[in-house]
């Protein structure tokens, strides 16, 4: 049955010679790879791990980004949850500690602060200004793009963990 569902346990071999034994972690499997390789591809080609240049994008693109973000992660375990490793308590090295931290620890607690008072200034904006020249005027922007800058770091390193589970790079490693 294990087989069949993509769970894996650590195999405790003992050494030769000796009556030690070695707790050895199988690989991830195929569905943790897949699933890590999907969140990580969303992940790092997003603004968050990717720089919004001062005065350039818009933040409010960038709330929906991160959004989708959190929307895409929680399909894709979905999508895999029964061939998922089972975290370990203090562990991040499966698909699901990651997922948990990307959505729960990071993005969250990003989106929770900013979206509402972006949408409080978005909806004083009259109708004659364009959206885009109306956020460029909120006053709270520049601190936005500030905190949306500080993700990066925490973003990256989740995707580093993705990479070592589905063995993807993308260069998230080169540029810090």
């Amino acid at each position: 049955m294990r087989t069949l569902c993509g769970h894996r346990e650590p195999v405790t071999l003992a050494l030769p010679g000796s009556r030690r034994e070695a707790l050895v972690s199988a690989a991830p499997s195929e569905s943790e790879r897949m699933a890590a390789f999907d969140i990580q591809v969303e992940l790092v080609t997003r603004i968050g791990v990717q720089e919004l240049a001062p005065g350039t994008g818009s933040l409010r693109e960038a709330l929906s980004s991160l959004k989708s973000l959190i929307d895409f992660t929680r399909s894709t375990l979905h999508t895999y949850s029964i061939r998922l490793e089972q975290g370990r308590a203090g562990s991040t090295d499966t698909v699901q500690n990651l997922a948990y931290v990307l959505v729960n620890d990071t993005i969250r607690p990003f989106t929770a602060t900013w979206h509402p008072r972006l949408a409080a200034y978005e909806a004083r904006r009259p109708a004659d200004v364009a959206p885009l020249d109306h956020e460029l005027g909120w006053p709270q922007a520049s601190d936005m793009r500030a905190d949306l800058a500080a993700l990066r770091e925490p973003l990256r390193r989740i995707a580093e963990g993705l990479a070592e589970i589905s063995g993807a790079d993308f260069g998230t490693a080169a540029a810090r």
